[in-house]
């Protein structure tokens, strides 16, 4: 994809803003475009062979990066927007709730990915943009169990992220949210010893995010009220649920496999599942082909590839969250999608089932 196609995100936050001037339940016109009207059209898009414009590299090519940090200031307006306007009109409880729900959702799609991919960068504005975006969703925290968790235990059971078999994503989402914040602590806790550092000190960065999280609440409560303070913590909601949702995705009942010794399997291309490459409006600025990240983590989002040796999901993202959303027939269809995967290809053995 040429840079300015993933421009094409851009019809999300228009679609909210288009929701705020329509009032009431056009709100929620978000929402079904997403997890209702995609899912639908996805089924009968053709499969599309991936196509790559960039050749893997240790620095992103400036069009895409450009393209990915003009994001940054459109998700921050719109957030801003919405809660000018809640601050300035009457709005009922009906228009409020599906305001909050369809801001979340673009801060779910589009902000967590774009902090992702900036929280993985060298580059301090990058970096910077990444932590704003994460400020914005109540989430700061995440940049360092991300980092320094996740990807050192992705598929292992010491990863809050990476969901084991027959694991509904109801189970999943209290365990990873908590786990996200614990191992964040205990991770800024290793560090500072290493250090010789206090926990309890200014040089601490789960206080510092805390500080700033509060100080921004304190803002939205003083410019926007208590309705301003509510509708930025349900979107943040929201979108810390898709956080987790797409993480939900990405690893459900994959581990790697423990050698004598207690040494872990490397991570390799059959550790986490692919979305199929689908012609279906606009790429996540290339979220879809996450195997690829966790082998090479410091790779734009524009070079990753896609592996044909990857476990693939039956649609993409939409689809798969409605899917992930009803148990009893998202094991019914992923569980048979793993056993076969192990049968034709003998690379490891599933996780086992919780309980």
């Amino acid at each position: 994809m040429k840079p300015w196609m993933f421009l094409q995100l851009l019809f999300l936050p228009l679609v909210v803003v288009a929701g705020m001037y329509l009032g009431g339940w056009y709100n929620y016109m978000l929402p079904m475009i997403c997890f209702v009207i995609r899912p639908l059209l996805s089924l009968t898009v053709r499969r599309n062979a991936e196509v790559h414009d960039e050749k893997p590299g240790a620095q992103p090519a400036d069009g895409y990066r450009y393209v990915a940090l003009f994001f940054v200031p459109v998700l921050l307006s719109l957030t801003l927007f919405a809660l000018y306007t809640i601050a300035t009109s009457p709005f009922d409880m009906i228009s409020f709730t599906g305001l909050a729900i369809s801001v979340g959702i673009v801060s779910g799609i589009i902000g967590f990915t774009l902090a992702h991919e900036f929280i993985h960068r060298f580059n301090p504005v990058d970096r910077f943009a990444g932590h704003l975006l994460l400020l914005q969703n109540n989430y700061l925290h995440y940049s360092i169990e991300h980092i320094w968790g996740h990807h050192v235990y992705a598929c292992t059971s010491k990863d809050p992220h990476t969901a084991r078999r027959d694991e509904s994503f109801y189970q999943f989402l209290p365990r990873a949210v908590t786990y996200t914040f614990i191992n964040a602590a205990q991770i800024e806790r290793r560090r500072l010893d290493r250090k010789n550092h206090p926990f309890v000190s200014s040089r601490n960065r789960i206080i510092l995010f805390l500080l700033l999280q509060l100080l921004v609440a304190i803002l939205t409560i003083v410019l926007a009220g208590f309705n301003g303070f509510f509708f930025l913590l349900l979107q943040s909601i929201v979108a810390i649920g898709l956080l987790h949702m797409t993480n939900y995705l990405q690893h459900y009942g994959l581990m790697r496999r423990e050698h004598e010794g207690g040494q872990i399997e490397k991570v390799d291309a059959h550790h986490a599942w692919n979305s199929p490459g689908r012609k279906e409006g606009w790429s996540l600025f290339q979220l879809e082909n996450h195997a690829d990240h966790h082998m090479h983590p410091s790779r734009p989002y524009e070079q990753l590839l896609k592996h044909e040796e990857s476990p693939e999901q039956p649609t993409g993202y939409a689809g798969m969250i409605v899917l992930a959303l009803l148990p009893p027939v998202w094991f019914r269809i992923m569980n048979k999608r793993i056993d076969s995967f192990i049968t034709k290809t003998e690379v490891y053995e599933t996780s086992q089932p919780i309980g």
